[in-house]
């Protein structure tokens, strides 16, 4: 009789155990479920991207000079991002080289030669592709960046000291807009202040095509740290004047019409 009165009780705590189990196999599931389809990627459009926007600020050396960028991005799909890029760089010539005057105590240094101080300011709108996701946390995301934009060059004259022998026997220093035809290395004492002549800076346009490999690294998804290296494409009109062009010697014009670089950059930023 007491058999048959357990039986029940069994039966309902045999239940109550079956259902427990099932209720945490069934969390344990939906909790996989809902990590896999985060972590999963597709090629469509951005279901699966926690993060869908970006910006980044960076610093970069390039074979003519130095400059900094600065990025915002989008996810259009799993692995792939609209992105703005604005960059301002320096642009030295491959001839330029600092010179002083034997002949005057306490000269000043600058570039013979050098007609025009150039910055380049780069808008434009390309593509991130990723080649490789990280495998964890501690790992590294490759890259394929490119763009293509305007490149807006901006030519600011340079000035010198000029040094001029006076009636009375005495020298004095005026500082004037180099002059390829009167100045040379016997008269000139050194670089004005490297400001002179901002107010006659002109601008040359044309376009840029950029190219590079971005390698993402560091552990908080919502910051972004990442090292890129690649060349960049600078195409104008005309030759842009960086150096003066000497028709009595059999040299040809030493400027170019395009510049190519390579570069190597560091960013910093953030997702959300």
């Amino acid at each position: 009789m007491k058999t048959y009165l357990l039986l029940p009780l069994f039966f309902v705590f045999s239940l109550s155990i079956f259902a427990q189990e099932t209720e945490v196999k069934q969390e344990k599931k939906e909790k996989k479920e809902k990590k896999q389809k985060k972590s999963t990627l597709n090629e469509e459009d951005d279901a699966g991207v926690q993060y869908k926007q970006m910006l980044t600020f960076g610093i970069l050396a390039h074979s003519n000079g130095f400059g900094a960028n600065f990025r915002r991005g989008k996810h259009v799909t799993g692995y792939k991002k609209r992105v703005f890029d604005i960059e301002l760089v320096n642009m030295k010539h491959p001839k330029e080289y600092k010179v002083y005057n034997p002949s005057r105590e306490n000269a000043k240094g600058y570039i013979f030669g050098k007609l025009n101080s150039v910055f380049i300011l780069r808008p434009s709108i390309g593509t991130q592709r990723v080649i490789t996701r990280k495998a964890d946390e501690s790992g590294v995301e490759l890259r394929f960046n490119y763009f293509i934009g305007a490149s807006l060059a901006f030519l600011k004259p340079v000035y010198l000291e000029i040094t001029y022998k006076l009636p009375d026997g005495h020298e004095e220093n005026r500082t004037e807009k180099y002059d390829p035809e009167e100045h040379s290395t016997y008269n000139i004492y050194g670089r004005a202040h490297p400001l002179r002549g901002i107010e006659e800076t002109k601008i040359l346009p044309g376009g840029v095509a950029k190219f590079g490999l971005s390698f993402e690294y560091g552990k908080d998804p919502k910051k972004v740290r990442s090292l890129e290296t690649g060349l960049t494409l600078d195409v104008y009109y005309k030759n842009v004047p960086i150096m003066a062009h000497f028709e009595s010697g059999d040299d040809p014009d030493p400027n170019n019409m395009f510049f190519l670089s390579f570069y190597l950059s560091i960013n910093y930023g953030k997702r959300w």
